[in-house]
């Protein structure tokens, strides 16, 4: 006699086979990307053990610094410093109207964060600066993993992982989990440039406006995007070739668009609010910038050597070693990047080396590039995972002091 399986063991039985691929499903991508989620957790554990310890046993006894006081609870109050305060004005209080008493205005700061942080708020009841230290985390994560992607696309998975791995040590990396945009800057860069790689053009264009209304260099991704744009059309123009259709045609330029009506929406806000669309730009005359050749400002401080400060020639290290890498980049022929990354460098240094160390924490082309050199040499590797990681320690310990350090 033969035995029949009942109509409702077979559904079980489905059930239970689309539960077992869809549970194999979750733990190969977890593997595929265990070294993007067990950086990230290590690096944020071990800066927050940092942040905690400098808090408990050295900021009794020093009085150095003028730290923020944003949060109630010691843990997340190590996250906010600098210009912390001013996104978190901006989400509960909007732009102002006119400069304070020190002439400074926040307008140099861009919507995107504090927007998001201010609408967190709404829905969830969130203060602020919490719904910042969220967002950032989030960001960077999904950052990470969107590199790790974008390199193994460009070179190889050696290379993807020591990007991951050299972006959590990275001296200043606290700052990817800080009330600061630098995260959600990288996240969306990161996936604006794997978007064109896909020839999805619309949903580039609007990654990269995002972009641009989180930092006003997100309108370089115009570079990348007009690079991957003409790859794709010229060889359609050669004789024989199959024309480009009108459908595609308008979604690059509509995607190209994007970016730059954003940056205009800014501009005729704070027209509107302040008199003038360029104030993003005239007000950083109030924090001492104002644009020169790249490196102008730089030999100018140090030929005063009592300007300069340590924080400078930290920067100043860095700008020297992104322009060594954008050389590598060129000698990889990796045109696409190395366009981006010439814009994310020489444009901060038009107007001075200040901060830059903390710029080049989210142009992805150079660590892709040091990432890529590194990956052939596994002891220079290691070496430079030490190093980098016992610098960004030391610097933790100054940023939970409110030291000037990077910032």
């Amino acid at each position: 006699m033969r035995i029949v399986a009942s109509p409702g063991a077979h559904d079980r039985e489905a059930a239970s086979l689309t539960a077992r691929s869809r549970f194999h499903g979750i733990t190969g991508a977890l593997g595929a990307h265990a070294v993007v989620f067990q950086s990230f957790l290590v690096s944020r554990l071990t800066l927050l053990m940092i942040g905690l310890l400098t808090q408990i046993h050295i900021r009794p006894i020093t009085t150095a610094g003028n730290p923020l006081r944003l949060s109630d609870t010691q843990a997340l109050n190590i996250w906010g410093a600098w210009d912390s305060g001013w996104y978190v004005d901006l989400a509960l209080n909007g732009y102002q109207r006119a400069p304070g008493a020190d002439g400074q205005a926040n307008w140099a700061f861009f919507p995107a964060f504090p927007a998001l942080a201010a609408g967190i708020e709404r829905l969830t009841g969130l203060a602020p600066f919490h719904a910042m230290i969220v967002i950032s985390n989030l960001s960077f994560l999904a950052a990470l993993l969107l590199i790790h992607r974008l390199a193994r696309a460009e070179f190889d998975r050696k290379t993807a992982d020591l990007a991951v791995v050299l972006l959590c040590v990275a001296p200043g990396s606290y700052i990817f989990s800080a009330a600061y945009t630098e995260a959600l800057f990288l996240v969306c860069v990161t996936g604006a440039l794997l978007l064109m790689r896909s020839r999805r053009w619309m949903a580039a264009g609007a990654v990269a406006a995002i972009a641009a209304l989180t930092r006003n260099l997100g309108i370089g991704l115009l570079l990348p995007y007009g690079w991957a744009a003409l790859e794709r059309l010229l060889p359609m123009l050669r004789p024989g070739a199959d024309r480009p259709r009108t459908g595609e045609l308008a979604r690059i330029g509509l995607g190209g668009l994007a970016p730059l009506a954003a940056l205009l929406g800014f501009m005729l806000y704070l027209h509107a609010r302040t008199g003038d669309a360029l104030a993003f730009l005239h007000i950083q005359k109030a924090w001492n910038r104002k644009f020169d050749l790249p490196f102008s400002a730089t030999f100018n401080s140090l030929s005063h050597p009592a300007g300069v400060h340590d924080a400078d020639l930290l920067s100043l290290a860095a700008a020297v070693l992104a322009v060594g890498l954008l050389i590598a980049l060129a000698a990889m022929r990796r045109w696409t990047l190395l366009a981006l990354g010439l814009f994310l460098t020489l444009v901060p240094l038009a107007t001075g080396v200040t901060s830059f160390a903390r710029y080049m924490l989210v142009i992805v082309p150079l660590w892709l590039a040091l990432a890529r050199i590194l990956a052939d040499r596994p002891r220079a590797a290691v070496a430079c995972v030490v190093v980098l990681a016992m610098l960004n320690g030391f610097m933790m310990v100054a940023w939970t002091l409110a030291l000037r350090i990077v910032a």
